[in-house]
């Protein structure tokens, strides 16, 4: 099983996905978009798409000459019936391919935060497992409509499109489940202007990680796996 992952960002990594991948022992091909390495012209090949988060705006073509190309590739993965799996900025990208509208520079969410399954989230093969009120990491400030043919599979507090589905094999996550903790220690390290932007993040940072990381990690594996077995 090949897996194609588009990373939009340098410290954006597959984390706990990636290392439940290595366990099933999947062929992963990782290609840095945002540095400059090209993509597949089209799905042939590939059991699966992963499209990663990043520090930019779905919109930002300037920026990322690459995405209407990556938009194009979404839709054919989607039109093949293989499945995507798209996180925080992919979530956003996979809206922008459906043509949903997105909203850029909404106040910044940040740290774990409950979640909660719609109906049909709860009947939904690959994230009907999720916990109830369980917490989930959020670093996003743009968010999206829902596509008009997705089904709503996660409620947020202040972002209520959480998760989403299109047809049987497009899922989206505007939450960060790969995260790990040492991901999660990198990137407030690096980003402490972000970080501002969530007055008291810094602080609660690590009470968060010791209430919510295991629960958080357990329902990345689980869903890692139903995803696998979705691609085949």
């Amino acid at each position: 099983m090949r897996i194609l992952v588009v990373e939009n960002h340098d410290g954006s990594s597959l984390g706990c996905v990636g290392a439940t991948m290595a366990h099933a022992r999947v062929d992963i091909q990782v290609v840095m978009a945002a540095s400059g390495e090209p993509l597949p012209d089209t799905s042939a090949g590939y059991a699966g798409l992963i499209v990663m988060g990043g520090a930019m705006n779905a919109l930002d073509d300037k920026r990322c000459p690459y995405f209407p190309a990556l938009v194009a590739l979404i839709g054919d993965f989607h039109r093949h019936n293989r499945p995507i799996l798209g996180i925080c900025l992919g979530a956003q990208l996979i809206a922008r391919a459906f043509d949903a509208d997105l909203h850029l520079g909404g106040p910044f969410e940040l740290g774990f935060h409950p979640l909660t399954l719609t109906e049909e989230g709860e009947n939904d093969p690959l994230i009907g497992h999720m916990a109830d009120n369980l917490h989930l990491f959020q670093w996003h400030s743009d968010h999206y409509e829902l596509p008009h043919n997705a089904v709503k599979l996660v409620d947020g507090r202040d972002y209520p499109n959480q998760a989403y589905r299109i047809g049987a094999t497009t899922y989206a996550t505007q939450f960060h489940f790969e995260v790990t903790s040492e991901i999660i220690e990198d990137w407030a390290t690096s980003y402490p202007e972000v970080m501002q932007q969530a007055p008291g993040s810094k602080e609660a940072l690590p009470r968060q990680l010791a209430d919510h990381m295991a629960p958080a990690h357990e329902f990345c594996q689980e869903f890692t796996r139903r995803w696998l077995g979705l691609c085949g």
